[in-house]
């Protein structure tokens, strides 16, 4: 059962890990990227912030995908990440389970949007894209802090 999708470049690290695993039962993290999947450097580093008990696993955007509407991803409290705002929108777009994307950071050179959110055009029309699927987008960095929808600051940053 998908428990949660979120989206953060720095995928696996301490709010992953121990907010979101201990507040939602979490025994699956699931990386969904095209490049870690082929980065074994990349992935030794990721898997040394799993938490002891907590399953791992590095698929590409298509096996993702796959994985999460398949009953196989039922055994499983997964929580599937991912690190930007096109391969979110390409699983948001394929998985029906997914309810909401929640966000805990994109620090990359581009305009400041929101707390921890810098995003170019491009990033910002494919979260409106998966908002305009009627799923929610918003920063939510662990479960404690509230989910601040970001479509206002996405229509904000377009003009």
């Amino acid at each position: 059962m998908i428990k949660a999708f979120h989206m953060d470049d720095r995928l696996i690290h301490g709010q992953v890990a121990i907010s979101w695993t201990r507040s939602l039962d979490i025994n699956l993290l699931l990386i969904i990227n095209d490049e870690i999947v082929n980065d074994d450097m990349r992935k030794m580093s990721l898997k040394m912030g799993v938490p002891s008990g907590v399953k791992y696993g590095f698929r590409t955007v298509e096996k993702g995908i796959e994985f999460l509407n398949g009953p196989e991803s039922k055994k499983y409290n997964v929580m599937a990440l991912v690190n930007n705002p096109m391969d979110a929108y390409k699983v948001c777009a394929a998985v029906p389970e997914i309810t909401k994307l929640t966000i805990g950071g994109i620090r990359k050179n581009a305009p400041y949007v929101y707390d921890n959110l810098n995003l170019d055009q491009e990033d910002i029309r494919a979260l409106k894209k998966i908002i305009a699927l009627g799923k929610p987008v918003g920063v939510q960095p662990t479960p404690e802090n509230k989910f601040v929808d970001v479509e206002k600051y996405l229509d904000k940053a377009l003009q």
